[in-house]
């Protein structure tokens, strides 16, 4: 064989061998790549079997009682003055205003609520001030701007409001005041200037007129049938209010000093002795609270009045609030009650989801089981406003309502948690289950109501063999198919599925 044989015969042996290795490795990435899909397939089914998978949650009813609830209710503010004069038809048929008051008071056809607050507005209406959004402006009784005469026909779309709610049945109705009226503040608008900051707008030598106008104001309606219980005549102190809504800044003294002269002056009218004065209407439990609850607690006039206090729950996550309620422990104020007395979803943008329905629940279970609130209340009823601030939402233009998901989420505590109730301790072996109970007498007959607020992407198998004793069992569930819903109506059984990113109210009898 000569040499040039010999390359060739190699050269074939080359190539043939370079194709042998690439076929070997061919069959090991066709290999690995069938094992790597196998395992991830395998994984995959695991993992949906886990997500599917329920979790078991047990449940412990004791005997220990905690507060009584007043009421459930929401405000007339930034709506009523328009939307109480829509009276072409909506969609059920009745006017808009009759459908939202429907919605809003009706105990069967909508949640009932069992408060409601009317705002006593400072004048805006007339143009005193820059608010430019016609809805935030409200008006006043006064004529032309001053004290001497009032004309009571005036904002006559939002008392349309507020009497439809007392012809539901409401007897927890608040009159409360964002800002005095503008023929007595110092600029003569409906909220403060820009410079200098943390400044009053309301000089002391007008606490005096300041109050008669919003005591002539109450005992006014409750002359007409209105049970007004409370007047709040001071709306967020701590901040500055230098536009876009009525609103009046006050120090802790100058807080102070204007509640005496209101009290003071209250106490001596025969007509308001069982009308009591709210406060401080604090924007949040903690922070720039603790210095208004201090100056109120270290008078002595005022500490002898207040038994309540009344705290707006913005800005306020559940720590920051067992962090409050150890602090009144801690000063020694555990003798005080709390209400919420105004809150909604700080967000921009419209929602009509679970997500703000969940947000909305796990607000109002906080409130109640940590700081053990009488009552709460939902800042706006109706919104007509890119943001999460209403229990309704409303075009003006078409006069349409829509209903997001945190109207009926809501529902499942003012609907079934009535005036009276009270709060039982109830304890869960999961944590991430916020729930409660309450007990009270519908129809004669007594009742257990418990509200589950499941945030999770599981369903959660709830043992009821705590509900030992009692008959009857039904079901209302929130969720991304139902609104508010029976879901079931029969004899109590063995266990329960609460559905995940739900909202569910037991009805026990």
């Amino acid at each position: 064989m000569n040499r040039k044989e010999w390359v060739i015969i190699m050269h074939k042996k080359h190539i043939k061998f370079i194709w042998i290795i690439f076929i070997i490795i061919v069959l090991l990435i066709l290999s690995v790549s069938h094992f790597y899909v196998a395992n991830r397939k395998k994984e995959e089914k695991v993992t949906m079997k886990t997500k599917q998978d329920n979790i078991t949650c047990s449940i412990t009813l004791t005997e220990k009682k905690y507060q009584t609830i007043e009421s459930f209710g929401a405000s007339g503010g930034w709506w009523a003055q328009a939307v109480g004069g829509y009276t072409k038809p909506a969609q059920n048929g009745s006017t808009v205003r009759d459908y939202v008051a429907s919605l809003l008071f009706d105990t069967e056809g909508g949640i009932g609520l069992s408060a409601y607050r009317y705002n006593i507005g400072a004048g805006s209406t007339d143009g005193g001030s820059d608010i430019s959004d016609s809805w935030r402006r409200a008006d006043n009784f006064v004529k032309s701007n001053t004290q001497t005469s009032y004309d009571w026909n005036k904002d006559a779309n939002a008392v349309w409001f507020l009497k439809e709610a007392v012809r539901y049945g409401i007897e927890d109705i608040t009159f409360f005041v964002n800002s005095p009226p503008v023929h007595l503040t110092k600029n003569k608008k409906a909220h403060g200037d820009k410079t200098p900051k943390n400044t009053s707008n309301l000089a002391p030598e007008h606490y005096k007129e300041f109050a008669e106008y919003i005591l002539d104001v109450t005992e006014h309606f409750i002359e007409e049938g209105i049970p007004v219980r409370y007047l709040s005549p001071i709306n967020e102190p701590q901040w500055d209010w230098t536009g876009g809504q009525e609103g009046c800044h006050y120090e802790p003294e100058e807080m102070t000093a204007c509640l005496k002269e209101i009290i003071t002056q209250k106490n001596e009218r025969n007509k308001l002795k069982h009308l009591s004065i709210s406060g401080p209407e604090s924007g949040e439990w903690g922070n720039t609270n603790y210095k208004y609850i201090q100056a109120i607690m270290e008078d002595d006039f005022l500490s002898s009045y207040f038994h309540t206090l009344d705290i707006h729950s913005y800005w306020t996550n559940a720590s920051a609030k067992q962090h409050f309620a150890a602090w009144l422990l801690a000063q020694g104020y555990e003798q005080l009650t709390c209400k919420t007395s105004e809150w909604c979803e700080m967000t921009n943008g419209k929602d009509y989801s679970m997500d703000s329905a969940i947000h909305l629940a796990q607000e109002i279970h906080d409130d109640l089981t940590i700081l053990n609130v009488t009552s709460w209340q939902y800042w706006i009823a109706l919104s007509c406003y890119d943001y999460r601030d209403g229990l309704l939402y409303i075009n003006p233009s078409t006069q349409t309502v829509t209903i997001p998901k945190r109207f009926y989420a809501m529902g499942h505590y003012s609907k079934f948690i009535r005036p009276g109730y009270v709060r039982r301790e109830l304890n869960s072996t999961l944590p991430s289950l916020k729930i409660s109970a309450y007990e009270g007498k519908e129809t004669n007959k007594e009742e257990l109501i418990i509200v589950c607020v499941n945030s999770s992407e599981k369903s959660i198998d709830l043992e009821t063999q705590f509900l030992s004793g009692f008959q009857q069992l039904a079901v209302y569930t929130t969720d991304n198919t139902h609104s508010l819903e029976c879901t079931y109506d029969s004899a109590v059984k063995e266990s329960l599925t609460i559905p995940p990113l739900s909202i569910t109210t037991l009805s026990i009898q």
